[in-house]
Order: C-alpha cells, then sequence, then structure tokens
C-alpha cells in the first residue's frame, strides 16, 4: 500500500537550469527505503535515520549482520535487489530511496569486473526508471572514483582539488579493468542525470571520498575471503602479527573521513531537498590528505596505544600486480573540492585522522581479537585450513 502523499504546498524551487521546478510540502511525512542496509554505511545511517521522531524506515539488504536489532521505526526486508518484484515494490512504498548498493572493493575491480559492472550499473538502472515514474526522491552514492586518474580542468591541465562540475573524469585504458567499478558508476550517474534533466526524476549524486569506521568491511578467514579494503586489510595484520604491505610503496593519497561526519552530511541532504536537487555533490575531508604509508604508521600507533605488548609490525612493499593481479591500476591523489557542500549544506568535516583511529581500533578489537586468535590456532593445529 502506498503512503498518502500530501499536495504540494509553496516551498523553494529548484534554480538548477534545465530541471524541472517540483516543490514538495516540508510537512509531509516521509518512508525511508534504504538499499544496502546492512552494510557499512548502512550500519550507520540507519540507526541515525531511527532516532528521529516518527521515523519510517525499510531496511533491505541481504544480510543485517553488522545493523543493530530492535531500532524503533526501522523495518528489515532481507531480499537482493535483483530479486523479482523487489525494487517493485520498493518504490511503490517509500517517498525517498537511499541506494548505497555496490561491490566497492578494489580487489574485485580486475578479478570480478562483470560483477562489479552489473551491482554498480546494470541492477540499479530499473530502480532510476522506477523512480522517475513514481515520483520518488532518488539519493544515489556513487563514488570519488569517476574523476579517474588525477584531477583533470575541462581543458586537460591538471588541477589540486576533484571539482562536481568542473574536473573532466579520466580513466585509464580498456585493459586496465581495475576503472571497471568508476566507469560503471559514471554511467549510472549519467543515467540518473539524464533522467533528472529530461524525466524528472528528483535526484542528488553523492560522490564519497574514503568513509572509514568501525563496522568496515571483513576480516579474511573470520566472517569473508579475499582481500578488505585498506584499512581492515592493515587491521588484519595487525591481529595477526603480519607485516602491513604498502602497494606500490603506499606513496597514494587520500583524504579520508570519518563515518559518522559522512553519515551527518546524508542528514544535511535527506532535509534539504529543494537545495540538493539535481547535484552532485562530494562528501570527504580535505584536511586528512594523507598517504597510505602514513596511514599505516598512524594505525600501528593507534593499535600499539591499546595492546602496548603487541609485536612492533614491518611495512613491507610489493607491487600492485602482486598484490591485485594484473589489469590493476590506480590514482595518487584525491583531494575533493568541498566548495558545494559547504555551500549547499552549511557542512563541513573537522575530525582529524588521528582522531579517527582509536575508536576503528577498538572496534575490530572488541569484534574480532579473539576470534582472529581461535582461528589463528585452529591454523596451526591444521595447517591445510584456509
Amino acid at each position: 500500500m502506498r503512503p498518502k502523499v500530501s499536495a504540494p504546498t509553496d516551498g523553494q524551487r529548484s534554480s538548477r537550469p534545465g530541471f524541472a521546478n517540483v516543490t514538495r510540502s516540508p510537512l509531509a511525512p516521509s518512508r525511508i527505503a534504504i538499499l544496502g542496509a546492512g552494510g557499512f554505511i548502512g550500519s550507520h545511517l540507519v540507526p541515525a535515520l531511527a532516532l528521529r521522531p516518527g521515523a519510517r524506515i525499510v531496511a533491505i539488504d541481504v544480510a543485517f549482520d553488522k545493523l543493530p536489532f530492535g531500532l524503533p521505526g526501522v523495518e528489515r526486508v532481507q531480499a537482493s535487489i535483483k530479486d523479482r518484484g523487489v525494487l517493485d515494490a520498493i518504490t511503490a512504498r517509500a517517498d525517498i530511496v537511499i541506494s548505497l548498493t555496490a561491490m566497492c572493493n578494489p580487489a574485485l575491480y580486475n578479478t570480478r569486473p562483470l560483477e562489479v559492472i552489473d551491482a554498480s550499473y546494470t541492477d540499479l538502472v530499473p530502480l532510476v526508471k522506477l523512480c522517475a515514474e513514481r515520483k520518488r526522491r532518488l539519493i544515489h552514492l556513487s563514488t570519488c572514483e569517476v574523476y579517474g586518474r588525477r584531477a583533470l580542468r575541462a581543458d586537460g591541465r591538471p588541477s589540486r582539488r576533484m571539482d562536481e562540475d568542473r574536473t573532466a573524469l579520466c580513466l585509464g585504458p580498456i585493459h586496465r579493468e581495475r576503472w571497471t567499478y568508476a566507469a560503471a558508476k559514471q554511467l549510472l550517474e549519467r543515467v540518473i542525470w539524464a533522467y533528472g534533466r529530461h524525466r524528472g526524476l528528483e535526484f542528488t549524486v553523492v560522490r564519497p571520498f574514503n568513509v572509514i569506521g568501525p563496522r568496515m568491511d571483513f576480516i579474511p578467514g573470520v566472517d569473508g575471503q579475499g582481500i578488505p579494503r585498506v584499512l581492515a586489510a592493515f587491521m588484519h595484520a595487525l591481529l595477526t602479527g603480519e607485516d602491513l604491505v604498502l602497494v606500490d610503496g603506499g606513496r597514494q593519497r587520500r583524504s579520508f573521513l570519518y563515518v559518522d561526519e559522512f553519515v551527518n552530511a546524508l542528514l544535511h541532504i535527506i532535509d534539504r531537498p529543494e537545495p540538493c536537487r539535481g547535484q552532485i555533490i562530494n562528501l570527504g575531508n580535505d584536511k586528512n590528505d594523507v598517504s597510505i604509508r602514513t596511514l599505516a604508521r598512524s594505525l600501528v600507533c593507534a593499535f600499539l596505544a591499546q595492546r602496548p605488548n603487541a609485536r612492533v609490525p614491518r611495512l613491507r612493499t610489493l607491487t600492485a600486480a602482486a598484490f591485485y593481479g594484473e589489469g590493476y591500476d590506480d590514482s595518487i591523489v584525491r583531494i575533493p573540492s568541498m566548495a558545494k557542500a559547504v555551500r549547499l549544506l552549511g557542512w563541513r568535516p573537522h575530525m582529524p585522522l588521528t582522531q579517527m583511529l582509536p575508536p576503528i581500533v577498538a572496534d575490530y578489537l572488541a569484534r574480532y581479537e579473539s576470534r582472529v586468535a581461535r582461528h589463528t590456532r585452529a591454523r596451526v593445529l591444521a595447517p591445510g585450513l584456509p
């Protein structure tokens, strides 16, 4: 059954050129559907929304291991967006759809490229069409990876920061399959934009820059297989007493943003439909521009502060081809322009990397330390175990 939708009242109209002027009542209750609600970002966003009076949230995912139980106003739907009828049912009920789903792990981009493309593009095109047809507001999480290898102006000259409306999107050659994720995400952005420009879709596209925090990814052999993203990979090494592997020396630079501040920005976007209508918005922390080598060293310090008797790990360099396989590629620097986020949301993050890491380490220790120890003992007793 569809929720009752109030008639539009007078309000601010979108000033975005080329987009239809649509008004929305600020008093109309919203039912929010969150796709990928059981993942890293979803496990922080759903509880934040549940704190709001009168929250009406439909959380959709294939698993909810990271999402707390008993959240008020939250309905769980355990399903895949690929299941027949799921997207139709979701868009029939929701006023706002927040799409968090993707296979966002660099280790998969050149090893399972077809699945990555489907998860980031093919499976989501029907959602875009349904939101446009049913006049549902779509907030879609894309990625800073769409900027590609480096920040370039429209005329091809290099620039320092990645700007949503001015930076060209420069990906690597086709045989560098690492860019399948970025290409799929970029193409979906273009589909969303076209539906907004020509079919009246109300949307906001978010480009996150390296969001980190508790409950991020998995620990290999404990609750997942393969190579997790860099933070979880480093924590796995610290928990097992192994070396921290720096791909190509860890010279790549990233602008890390803490998940609580990221969620706060998403709440601002939800609450500001008109200023954010038809916009692509960077969410990052340009003050935390550090190398992966610096991240490794800072994480080691945060870990040893909580486990002072632990072995001090070495930092070991490995080539990208040896670590990720053939077809891998990367960008060296990613620094977001924050001007639009400040202007539209009145938001700017403040947490430095050194403040982010202690709660992340504490979370990994609480969730994994004993499990990793048991798994390590089992491998010693039975060397053939994976």
